[in-house]
């Protein structure tokens, strides 16, 4: 059968990710001998439908498989009644929005299918019983309508052995057309080497992969990378893992497999702060690693126990103190507006974020997506799916200069106030950061820094003359942040 797999556009920027899962329904199609084409409107966030639909209708596909994140749900139904309408295809929806409301996305217009979590097995075992025009029934991960009734068929379990799945179709995704760089420039790409995590953060879906953590081997990892630097010349990677450090049997085994095959190769990961020991980040740093992406959220004890998030600032410091002594470049990612937070505690966070030696650092406004335990606090406020389009418009999509009020404020923050906040944030922490070099460069490391950690004490009067010799003028900004 001829399927054609789309990502539909993000409505402000480009997604600048290749979009893996749709790589991998791709090969495990394929596998079971079905004509596969990948259409990534991610790339072009301002396509329209009737464009989108002019793309796809030379492959005049007869199965359409369309993943649907929150923020873009209304883009991929409109996608959905137009190519059903161009070609009268089978549709089918995947992705975390139709996991989450399964039958309420089977009952709109243009969707006939809905393959719920991990869709690999679900997606060929639907593609066979289409093709034999056999029933649905029984097709476990599925939801299907069945005349004016709409049948939700068992959950399926998650894929045990991740090295039995085919690796995603690259050839399919155009690689060379994503912009996702490197440091230096270099184009480079994502791999995801595991599923699942056992974490329970208040502001996380886990309804894709689960909480059950499952990894691919590392030599099926080196393996993947290997033909990736073979075929595409690629030698900056991006392993996009919730938990690329969680095993450090694991971890250890690839970085012994980099350093054995002599691959000369740059890397990043997302990392917990909680997980890896002091030495392996020199480890790392040896193997290639050159930056790592640790998900801090908050500066304030109290809101990292609310959220859940079971780490302390204390082992923030470390990491990131560690990384930076194995020369590894560190992004610190942040939440405002998370419950309970104040004006007091959002401004302990931007302080810690600047304390924190800390190479870059992202500020995004907490919003309550589907399936999360946030959204439990929210969802009767929103009853009815009409109303989707709404989180096209969230802070972290569209960016900060778009927003001027929260979708849903769960703080004790003013929600005016709290944009502000969040949009400020990044002109405060580059600000801060610029001016602690300048000091480390005039006055030595140690003395620059002890300098400007007393220059954030505002009211102490010689550092204030101090701040106002060295830079010609007193940021307001700065001082009240």
């Amino acid at each position: 059968m001829r399927v054609a797999l789309i990502a539909p556009p993000w409505e402000v920027m480009p997604n600048s990710y290749p979009p893996l899962g749709l790589g991998y329904l791709a090969s495990v199609a394929q596998r079971s001998g079905h004509e596969v084409r990948i259409f990534d409107f991610g790339l072009t966030p301002q396509v329209s439908t009737a464009q989108a639909v002019e793309s796809v209708s030379p492959f005049n596909p007869q199965v359409v498989g369309i993943s649907a994140w929150t923020h873009t749900f209304h883009r991929s139904l409109e996608l959905a009644r137009a190519l059903k309408s161009a070609h009268g295809a089978t549709t089918i929806f995947g992705g975390p929005h139709p996991t989450v409301f399964p039958t309420e996305t089977l009952a709109n217009d243009g969707v006939d299918h809905v393959a719920m979590g991990e869709a690999e097995e679900t997606f060929v075992e639907f593609l066979a019983r289409l093709e034999a025009k056999a029933t649905m029934d029984g097709v476990l991960g599925l939801c299907y309508k069945d005349g004016s009734s709409l049948r939700q068929n068992a959950p399926r379990p998650f894929i045990r052995d991740l090295d039995a799945l085919p690796l995603p179709d690259r050839d399919l995704l155009n690689v060379a057309a994503y912009p996702l760089r490197a440091a230096n420039g270099a184009p480079m790409t994502t791999v995801l080497t595991s599923r699942g995590c056992p974490y329970a953060c208040v502001y996380c879906y886990k309804g894709l992969f689960g909480t059950r953590y499952r990894e691919r081997s590392a030599e099926s990892v080196i393996s993947e990378i290997e033909g990736l630097m073979t075929k595409y010349g690629f030698r900056d990677f991006y392993f996009v893992d919730d938990l690329f450090v969680f095993n450090m049997e694991r971890l250890r085994r690839i970085l012994a497999l980099i350093r054995e095959k002599r691959l000369s190769i740059r890397w990043q990961c997302l990392a917990r702060v909680d997980r890896m020991p002091r030495e392996a980040y020199a480890e790392m740093a040896e193997a290639g690693c050159d930056e790592i992406h640790f998900g801090i959220e908050s500066g304030s004890p109290e809101i990292l126990k609310t959220i859940g998030k079971h780490i302390t600032i204390a082992q923030v410091e470390n990491a990131v103190r560690w990384a930076k002594e194995a020369g590894i470049k560190t992004k610190g990612y942040f939440m405002t507006g998370l419950p309970g937070d104040t004006m007091r505690t959002m401004k302990q966070t931007l302080d810690f974020a600047c304390r924190l030696h800390l190479d870059d650092a992202m500020f995004s406004l907490t919003t309550p997506l589907p399936g999360t335990r946030l959204w439990e606090l929210v969802k009767d406020k929103l009853p009815s799916l009409s109303q989707h389009d709404t989180f096209a418009k969230a802070f972290y999509f569209a960016g900060g200069d778009q927003i001027r009020e929260p979708l849903f404020n769960l703080s004790n923050v003013d929600g005016k106030k709290l944009v502000q906040f969040t949009q400020n944030a990044p002109n405060v922490f580059w600000k801060r950061t610029a001016r602690r070099r300048e000091f480390k460069a005039r006055f030595g490391a140690v003395m620059g820094d002890a300098i400007w950690r007393l220059s954030l004490v505002t009211l102490w009067r010689p550092v204030a003359w101090l701040k106002r010799a060295l830079f010609q003028r007193h940021d307001a900004q700065l001082s009240h942040a």
